[in-house]
C-alpha cells in the first residue's frame, strides 16, 4: 500500500530532530492522551448503568444495563492496554530523539 508522502525530505540531524519530536508530541502523546480519556469515559459509562442497573425494575432492562457495564469494562481493559503498548512506542521515540541530540548537527 503507497501513500502520498506525509512527511517532506530532510537531509540535516536538526530537521529530524524536529520531526521526531513533532510527531512525539502531535501523534504518541495525543494519541495517549485520547486513550486516557477514552478509558476514562468508560468507566464513567459503566458506573452510571451499574445504578441504572440497580434502579431497574424490569429484568430485561437490568439484564442490558448490567451488560452495558461489563461491556464498558472490558473496554477499559482493552484501552489500559492499548495506552502501554502506545506508552513503549512513545519511550522508543523519547530515545530516537535523545540519540539525534547527540549527533553532530
Amino acid at each position: 500500500m503507497t501513500h502520498a508522502r506525509i512527511l517532506k525530505e530532510f537531509s540535516s540531524t536538526e530537521d529530524a530532530k524536529k520531526v521526531e519530536e513533532t510527531i512525539k508530541t502531535g501523534y504518541s502523546e495525543t494519541a495517549i492522551e485520547n486513550l486516557v480519556n477514552w478509558a476514562a469515559a468508560e468507566e464513567d459509562l459503566a458506573e452510571s448503568y451499574g445504578h441504572m442497573a440497580e434502579a431497574s425494575k424490569k429484568q430485561p432492562a437490568r439484564d442490558a444495563f448490567i451488560r452495558l457495564q461489563e461491556e464498558s469494562k472490558r473496554n477499559m481493559v482493552e484501552i489500559a492496554g492499548l495506552v502501554d503498548y502506545l506508552e513503549g512506542l512513545d519511550k522508543a521515540r523519547a530515545k530516537r530523539i535523545e540519540l539525534l541530540k547527540g549527533l553532530p548537527s
